[in-house]
């Protein structure tokens, strides 16, 4: 540093500019990366997501669903209508009270009921992975959608990627033998 010692301490350093930059934009953004976390805490464990995966395993009749799946549709459905969660929560109280065998009898109880709608929309979200329709619909559930798992073992999943989607996520084989050159 130069100057003399009384000019050096009125001086800021590099390392209090630093500090105190640094701890000012942490109480900036303290509240909210606190309430981000929250909500993901809460996403990852929440007992609406939780329910909607239980229901939808009832639904689909596949036990193994991902619960990021879940929360995914879970999300979107709610988006796409106000109504949704009423909707579930009507749609699980009468599984829970008429206790159908599955849900083809559930399918049949429901037909002409505005819940018809929503079981089927539930549905169709795990087995196509979208809950809209056109061009721009989102895909929340591509590899993972439960159309294309009775096949996965001999029918590629269509797609640009030449070995399937998300293939350079995979460890890739190992070498047995190092090339001598």
């Amino acid at each position: 540093m130069r100057g003399t010692p009384r000019a050096r301490g009125r001086m800021v350093s590099r390392r209090n500019m630093l500090m105190v930059s640094g701890a000012s934009a942490l109480g900036l953004f303290a509240p909210s990366f606190r309430s981000a976390m929250a909500q993901g805490i809460g996403g990852a464990a929440g007992d609406d997501t939780a329910e909607f995966v239980a229901f939808s395993r009832f639904a689909t009749g596949h036990d193994n669903l991902d619960p990021l799946v879940g929360r995914s549709l879970l999300a979107a459905l709610r988006a796409q209508s106000t109504a949704f969660p009423d909707q579930l929560a009507a749609l699980i109280k009468t599984v829970a009270d008429s206790k159908p065998a599955d849900v083809e009898a559930l399918e049949e109880s429901l037909r002409g009921n505005p819940l018809h709608d929503t079981l089927l929309q539930i549905i169709r979200g795990w087995y196509s992975g979208v809950i809209e329709d056109g061009t721009d619909a989102k895909v929340y559930a591509f590899e993972n959608a439960l159309m294309y798992q009775p096949a996965r073992d001999v029918v590629v999943i269509p797609t640009y990627a030449h070995n399937g989607p998300n293939y350079w996520v995979a460890e890739p084989a190992p070498v047995a033998q190092m090339p001598q050159f």
